[in-house]
């Protein structure tokens, strides 16, 4: 199993936390976490809050951020905070949201678990998103609770 060190985002949670945000992980630290992928090169954390919120909360935690939001495309999050975790990215999706054929699809923050001090997302919201983003095999692997195969 290889994921991006926890540090950085033991703290960014952390900081969430201590302005009263939930927050969860999601992508393939998720996947990880639940057996059923052996690699994660970054860490999706999402957060239900207002942008400006999640903004102070960060700052007060001391944690610097761009604003990596995408505006066009799948991506319908109301922001995207990119927080550098030395040899990875720490990608904070405000109200994390994707376009799908029937509009915008909303992908609500819901903590299922925890993992090494992280509180886990729901399998059944990143299945979808993964579904939305075209990435069949992971939504799969979630909806089933099987590991990928190589």
């Amino acid at each position: 199993m290889s994921v991006p060190r926890l540090d950085v985002v033991l703290a960014v949670v952390g900081a969430l936390r201590a302005d009263g945000l939930v927050a969860a992980v999601g992508g393939s630290g998720l996947l990880v976490a639940l057996g059923l992928a052996e690699v994660a090169h970054d860490w999706d954390v999402t957060v239900d809050a207002p942008t400006s919120s999640v903004a102070a909360a960060l700052r007060r935690g001391g944690l610097d951020f761009r604003d990596g939001t995408e505006r066009g495309g799948v991506y319908a999050s109301d922001a995207r905070y990119v927080i550098d975790g030395g040899d990875h990215d720490i990608d904070v999706l405000v109200n994390f949201a994707l376009r799908g054929p029937g509009g915008v699809v909303r992908l609500p923050t819901v903590v299922t678990g925890c993992w090494r001090g992280l509180p886990l997302a729901d399998p059944e919201v990143w299945a979808r998103a993964y579904r939305l983003l075209g990435r069949a095999a992971k939504a799969t692997a979630l909806e089933r609770r099987e590991p990928l195969t190589s």
